[in-house]
């Protein structure tokens, strides 16, 4: 299908505003990254926050799937005119070029922030589970106990009372 001029920057105007979208979606993501590290860090680790942000992010992350379908689409239908035609869209592509850069930028840097936050929610999961072990250990001493004790209610104390 060929299109005419109007359409075809309607359609360069598209991706652009669909890179926009994808850079505040990142913003928003790297926001709700931030606050994992936050309750990662924390002194005490706050399970159902943590458990928000993971539901937060794959909202966010759906959005960015939709996002590049979107632009992939749209992309497809212009990218010989931008091939063919560039100079007639010399300020589209150059915006175009500087969002791809500003998307690109933003999301290592989220992708570092998210492997700091593996490595510290590996640290935290360990010393939870360190945690769990001491207390399954303990309870499981007491209930010994209780049950040796239990058994031997029935014989003698073994205290036994001599001022008869």
């Amino acid at each position: 299908m060929e299109l005419n001029n109007g359409y075809k920057k309607t359609y360069i105007q598209i991706l652009i505003d669909s890179l926009n979208k994808k850079y505040t979606v990142l913003n928003e993501l790297m926001q709700i990254t931030i606050r994992q590290q936050n309750i990662i860090n924390a002194e005490q680790f706050n399970d159902d926050e943590f458990m928000n942000t993971i539901a937060l992010k794959e909202e966010l992350i759906n959005s960015l799937s939709e996002l590049d379908k979107g632009f992939e689409m749209v992309y497809d239908r212009v990218r010989e005119e931008l091939k063919e035609n560039g100079n007639s869209y010399q300020s589209e592509i150059t915006s175009l070029k500087e969002l791809v850069t500003k998307v690109t930028d933003l999301s290592v840097r989220l992708q570092v922030l998210e492997k700091t936050n593996k490595t510290g929610l590996e640290a935290v999961l360990s010393r939870k589970r360190k945690e769990i072990g001491k207390a399954r250990i303990s309870n499981e001493t007491v209930a010994n106990y209780y049950k040796n004790m239990s058994k031997r209610a029935d014989s003698q104390s073994y205290f036994y009372d001599k001022k008869n």
